[in-house]
């Protein structure tokens, strides 16, 4: 049975927080739509500088273009606009006036008379930012496609067959389906789902405990004949649930914003139906317990609001490392990493948009893990306050 203390202490929690109209919009409202809004943004963005880049007609800074007048004809009818560039291309590429510079050697007529290698060299940054490298890869193409066409005319001309040149032929099977393609679009989406949980349970775990200490208000609550443990229970359970909020939020926005990411154009397919929303929403629903019960222990050793909050935020950041392993490391899931928090749900999540076909006992082990990590430390923090010395901010 539920103690009355504990119900007392769980309702005034969470209508405090509801009244605190500022706290609800920064934690709740935003952390629940930032992500999912922002991620839209910048791949919508991203996609679409490329797609212009690719599209539209290349213009191509030349140096020497008079020593390749055949390369240049071959140039222009594949609707390439040339430009002669009149600074040196080291330059142009350090301002940042072209994505790339072709610069055509003295020497090139002459060996291209000969049958020689002739050399042009290409300009660029490989470092830069945004669509630059599209440029690149199409001035690339264009040029191997003029260095094929006359090679294959030179054998030609000898009575050799340009097929003897390709020794070997490379058939190509690409497993990926379009629906793990798609997934390279969400690959962000475990580390929004937990840090939007974190940040929805953040502000109460620093109120109830922190904050309650700085105002001097926690003591004369203990004063009651009630047991601490119930107090804090009830504390540490409205914690929870708005980080619950805040999941669930989170879940429907990404849910609400799938239809407009551009897959068409790029040949993927991105699909979530409710069964897969309500699995994710099942391995998450753990990771509750764990992220309010640490933030709680954190705020309880901090003496202001204010430090608290400095420690707690460093905890969003937590999530972040698996997020950012799974994105550059190919992993071969094991047991060990299943019972993991945090690392579990980024693999089952990933699984998930991915179209794969999530184990049910992996799920099983996934929430007992997590539930175990996050029920000891939900005990501990509780067990923290009947230390006398937790109570006072000095």
């Amino acid at each position: 049975m539920i103690s009355k203390a504990f119900k007392t202490v769980f309702k005034k929690e969470v209508m405090e927080n509801i009244r605190d109209k500022r706290t609800m919009m920064s934690s709740v409202i935003l952390g629940s739509f930032l992500g999912p809004v922002m991620a839209l943004g910048l791949i919508y963005m991203s996609v679409q500088m490329g797609k212009d880049k690719a599209e539209k007609q290349l213009e191509l800074p030349v140096v020497n273009m008079q020593f390749a007048q055949n390369l240049e004809k071959h140039l222009i009818s594949q609707d390439v606009k040339i430009i002669n560039l009149e600074k040196s291309p080291e330059a142009a590429i350090k301002d940042k006036d072209h994505d790339v510079v072709l610069a055509i050697d003295k020497g090139f007529a002459a060996s291209m008379s000969q049958a020689q290698p002739a050399k042009v060299m290409l300009y660029y940054d490989a470092s830069a930012k945004g669509a630059a490298n599209v440029s690149v890869r199409r001035v690339k193409a264009l040029i191997n496609a003029y260095s094929s066409q006359i090679g294959a005319m030179r054998l030609q001309l000898r009575g050799v067959s340009p097929g003897l040149m390709q020794v070997i032929s490379i058939e190509e099977h690409d497993q990926a389906t379009a629906q793990s393609k798609g997934a390279q679009l969400l690959m962000f989406l475990p580390y929004f789902l937990i840090m939007g949980l974190f940040m929805g349970s953040m502000y109460l775990a620093i109120d109830t405990t922190a904050g309650e200490k700085e105002r001097k208000s926690l003591e004369p609550l203990f004063l009651n004949p009630v047991s601490r443990v119930q107090v804090l229970a009830g504390k540490l359970a409205a914690t929870i649930s708005f980080g619950l909020l805040t999941l669930v939020l989170t879940l429907i926005a990404f849910k609400l914003t799938l239809p407009f990411y551009p897959t068409k154009s790029l040949g993927m397919t991105l699909s979530l139906n409710l069964a897969d929303v309500g699995l994710m929403l099942l391995v998450l629903l753990p990771l509750a317990l764990l992220a309010g019960s640490i933030q709680t222990i954190i705020a309880a050793f901090s003496k202001s609001f204010k430090e608290a909050q400095t420690y707690v935020n460093l905890v969003i950041f937590i999530p972040l490392i698996p997020s950012m392993l799974l994105m550059f490391m190919p992993v071969k899931e094991k047991l060990w990493m299943i019972a993991t928090p945090i690392l579990s749900q980024n693999i089952l999540i990933n699984q998930l948009i991915r179209g794969e076909t999530v184990e049910w006992f992996n799920v099983l082990v996934c929430i007992c893990g997590t539930l175990f990590v996050g029920g000891l430390l939900a005990w501990f923090a509780v067990r923290l306050y009947n230390k006398e010395n937790m109570l006072f901010a000095d």
